[in-house]
């Protein structure tokens, strides 16, 4: 059976044993008895008659005495527990996926070797699951092999912003049953549930990187880009910076100079005709944010098309226009603007006139606007509202509810599936809008902007942009297939854009779709002024391992042992002087 020491300081007791030899080496002062004769000399050994001083080790039974009371009382102090022969354990790593996590991999890897065999100790067996606290991944490997912790460690690759780990946590903590412990492994202190070791490898370090960036059409038509650079140390920086082009030499490198925290604006223009560009910055300990890939965005344009002449079309379209992105077209338009009851194709807008139709005719009704929790309305205040009392609408299996006044609905979305299999959306807005105060309402536009947003989202063009690393985006295709291509690499699309620094293509089949740039601006994981090694594991690790062991039963008789050596000591001692 393994043995293992709870209290190794016990160790220190061992210290008595140097401290028995040393005394053991001591020659004792010689004592004066006076005589009366001299004969009785004759049968004494020689003897040296000097004070108190080193001398050769003698040989006795209280010497082996102490030495024995010194190693059983170290024995006991290190309270040791012996592992049961049937003993299992279930050890639980969790990743922190984050980006800052490869500035210290290496260190890591180190602290986590060293780390695996001391928990592979807490029992006979050990079963081992590594997760990433990126919740879409799959479990990175679970066995019973801690050499597989590793491998799965090599192969990991952190690419998430900042981000929260309280369910992957509670993941983890499920997997453990009734022995062994869940380890964070991250590169700062965090705040976790008492079951859970935090292991840290990080340090704080010196980093200068962008900070964002961003592109449009320049006055002398080429791409006019702009990026952020900022120092996150504690010192002065120094770094160069360039810019390089497809198929162009490097260009001139150039230097800035940071002050600790400050930010500098880095600005520039390219020839018309260039779309894409890096910028790059002088490396450090952290790569991500050396390199900014912009590409010059196209965006999708939204024709509306409006049916309305009179009053609330007037109010309608200055709300409508105001909005980015968008302009009122003759043709091919994407959105119609039209009366209740109109017969329209597709995503529109739908108001009602001539005051409502309602009970209360255009007079304005004192009723309280309550909102529903719709993603239209979300965090707007609509206290304020002024609007006559609304038309009743009957509402279907396919309408969903956005605002009400009393027991009738004041504004919906209605969607329709076309022949071809397209939704559309309509936002019905059921009351007179020349006669409210919708035009000075803040909600209102703001929802209308969030709905032509939605629309203009949908429009199946090209378009291009720039964006963050593993950023959502929402693709619209007639199919499915979609794929996303980074560099010469291409792999089905999951919603996302690239979690690499760089541009990415997706598409459907030979059509592309969207076309852009990721680049890393995330401030919170480039700053590691809060790093710090960390490892609270060891108490973890004792917790977990009391559970798999057993207290020595012959820890008794070790104490009388020890009290025997003691009295044995003394006896003999005694009679030696006698």
């Amino acid at each position: 059976m393994n043995v293992m020491l709870a209290n190794s300081a016990g160790l220190w007791a061992l210290l008595a044993v140097p401290v028995i030899l040393w005394i053991h080496f001591l020659q004792e002062r010689s004592r004066r008895v006076r005589v009366s004769t001299l004969f009785l000399l004759d049968r004494v050994a020689p003897e040296s008659v000097g004070g108190a001083r080193f001398e050769k080790l003698r040989n006795s039974l209280p010497l082996w005495l102490q030495i024995l009371a010194a190693l059983m009382l170290t024995w006991v102090l290190c309270e040791p527990r012996w592992m049961k022969e049937d003993s299992r354990q279930t050890v639980v790593v969790v990743l922190d996926s984050s980006v800052s996590m490869s500035a210290f991999k290496e260190s890591t890897r180190r602290m986590l070797e060293e780390g695996l065999k001391d928990w592979a100790k807490g029992a006979v067996r050990t079963d081992w699951h590594v997760l990433e606290t990126d919740g879409r991944k799959k479990t990175l490997y679970a066995g019973e092999d801690w050499r597989g912790v590793l491998s799965a460690f090599d192969e990991w690759r952190p690419m998430m912003g900042t981000h929260e780990v309280e369910e992957v946590l509670l993941v983890a903590r499920g997997l453990v049953k009734e022995a062994g412990m869940v380890v964070l492994v991250t590169d700062h202190a965090m705040e976790v549930a008492s079951d859970v070791a935090v292991v840290s490898a990080g340090e704080k370090m010196e980093n200068v990187g962008f900070a964002g960036g961003d592109a449009k059409v320049g006055g002398g038509g080429g791409m006019r880009w702009q990026v952020l650079v900022k120092n996150y140390g504690e010192r002065v920086a120094t770094r160069a910076w360039w810019v390089e082009r497809e198929g162009l030499p490097e260009g001139r490198r150039e230097s800035v100079i940071l002050q600790p925290g400050q930010t500098l604006v880095l600005s520039g223009e390219l020839p018309p005709g260039e779309r894409r560009m890096w910028l790059r910055l002088e490396g450090d300990g952290f790569v991500w944010d050396d390199a900014m890939p912009l590409q010059l965005p196209v965006e999708r344009v939204l024709k509306v098309d409006f049916r309305l002449g009179n009053r609330e079309g007037e109010v309608l379209r200055k709300m409508v226009e105001s909005l980015p992105h968008v302009a009122v077209g003759n043709g091919d338009e994407a959105m119609t603007v039209a009366e209740v009851g109109t017969m329209v194709v597709g995503n529109a807008i739908q108001v009602v006139t001539g005051g409502g139709g309602g009970e209360g005719g255009g007079r304005l009704d004192g009723a309280f606007t309550v909102a529903e929790d719709h993603g239209l309305t979300r965090g707007l205040n609509w206290m304020g509202l002024l609007t006559n009392k609304p038309r009743e609408l009957t509402l279907t299996a396919m309408d969903e509810p956005l605002l009400w006044k009393s027991d009738r609905v004041l504004a919906m979305v209605r969607t329709e599936v076309g022949a071809d299999g397209r939704r559309w959306r309509r936002l019905i807005l059921n009351w007179d809008l020349a006669g409210s105060n919708a035009m000075r309402h803040p909600a209102v536009l703001v929802m209308l902007h969030r709905f032509v947003e939605e629309v203009r989202q949908g429009l199946r063009e090209p378009w291009s942009g720039n964006f963050e690393v593993g950023q959502v985006l929402k693709v619209e295709a007639l199919g499915t297939g979609l794929t996303i291509k980074v560099g010469d690499e291409q792999m089905a699309f999951e919603g996302r854009v690239s979690e690499e620094v760089g541009f990415f293509e997706v598409g459907l089949g030979d059509e592309i779709l969207v076309s852009g740039a990721a680049g890393f601006a995330d401030a919170r994981e480039a700053d590691f002024s809060k790093s710090e090694a960390l490892d609270t594991a060891k108490d973890r690790q004792w917790e977990a391992a009391l559970k798999q062991t057993e207290a020595d039963p012959w820890m008794p008789l070790w104490v009388l042992g020890i009290l025997g050596c003691l009295l044995g000591s003394w006896y003999r001692k005694a009679r030696a002087v006698d």
